[in-house]
């Protein structure tokens, strides 16, 4: 016994018939026992599967799918070996109540395969973005939110991961101008301009991406984004690079002492991790202090750096800032093995104890 709809009007029929329903699209579908129907889907349909009831908990219908005119309860959804699920479906029992259903036609089909053609289309853009993150976080800020809107990516990682490259780059200009110093073969003075700006300009961007999550574009990034937008994009319907997020331009007002306080420690939380742990045991006192949220990034940071300062010093034979990146390295690893129990400091912490004192006041 179902129920059907005929001219907006539900009533039963006891003669329903037990043979296989039409499947639509790439669906195929045959009978089970009595009047139940074996569904086949390439394609999750998001139906939920009926809860039976236990000891503890009451029976739960599963999806009402209308389905023929006809309204079935999904008893059960098994996922397949070869990808897709297999949906077992029965006729409505009377002494439910439809809570959550959903429809099954040609219409209903086509517009489920759209949405996932969408949803794969779409990741995989989401990847592509965050694979070319060292490139697309050079961007204007407005494009690299707009790039987080529509492709699901984060834009203050993608400004991260484009000063974190650059700083690679500064880093293998700084072992060049290294090996120069070392060999006595002098380097062109552009060099030392290039590290001084590149360094610079990567810090700017990158801390106030980590720390406040704002993303910021590079002035290469930008000057090329704009000459594109004259010459190419703008008749394409590309994002103009002068256009503002909503809500930039609404006035705050001027903190509090207590919220300037509250921000100064943001600021410099990242830094406090690098301190002994007796200090930093002082500012969890004072302040909403976590080192495991940066704990972990800057001692990586400060690993990757240590490991190419290894490598390019045994490349030039340069012994005192080999072992100096190879003490630095050690260090590195052990604080990483003793942040899953607690706090660790590092020899760097002097090098940040003048930036962070009024934390410890």
């Amino acid at each position: 016994m179902v129920r059907l709809r005929q001219a907006g009007v539900v009533h039963e029929d006891h003669s329903f018939y037990n043979a296989a329903m039409q499947a639509f699209g790439s669906d195929r579908v045959r009978p089970g026992e009595t009047s139940q129907q074996l569904l086949l889907s390439r394609l999750p349909k998001g139906w939920t599967p009926r809860a039976p009831k236990t000891l503890t908990s009451a029976e739960f219908p599963g999806t009402a799918v209308l389905w023929e005119g006809a309204y079935f309860q999904v008893l059960e959804a098994t996922p397949l070996p070869q990808g897709g699920v297999q949906y077992l479906l029965e006729p409505w029992p009377d002494h439910h109540a439809i809570r959550v259903s959903d429809r099954y036609d040609a219409e209903s089909e086509t517009a489920r395969v759209a949405a996932w053609r969408e949803q794969v289309t779409r990741e995989k853009r989401r990847k592509s973005a965050s694979i070319l993150s060292v490139l697309t976080g050079h961007l204007p800020e407005s494009v690299q939110e707009h790039l987080g809107r529509e492709l699901g990516v984060s834009p203050p990682r993608m400004t991260m991961a484009s000063a974190f490259g650059t700083y690679l780059i500064t880093a293998g200009l700084v072992f060049w101008i290294g090996e120069g110093i070392i060999k006595q073969t002098p380097r062109p003075a552009w060099a030392s301009a290039m590290v001084l700006w590149l360094g610079l300009e990567s810090t700017i961007r990158f801390f106030p991406a980590w720390i406040s999550g704002t993303s910021m574009g590079s002035p290469v990034g930008i000057m090329s984004y704009i000459t594109w937008y004259v010459v190419l994009g703008r008749s394409r319907g590309a994002l103009s690079p002068f256009s503002q997020e909503k809500g930039r331009s609404i006035k705050v007002s001027e903190a509090t002492p207590e919220q300037a306080e509250l921000d100064a420690f943001t600021m410099r939380e990242p830094l406090a991790t690098l301190l002994p742990r007796a200090d930093q045991e002082r500012i969890a006192a004072r302040y909403p202090y976590d080192y495991r949220h940066n704990a972990s990034i800057v001692a990586g940071i400060i690993l990757v750096s240590s490991l190419l300062g290894v490598i390019s010093s045994a490349h030039t034979g340069a012994k005192i800032p080999l072992l100096v990146a190879i003490a630095l390295s050690i260090e590195q690893i052990w604080r990483l093995i003793v942040f899953r129990s607690h706090p660790a400091g590092s020899v760097l912490g002097f090098l940040v104890r003048p930036f962070i004192r009024k934390l410890l006041i």
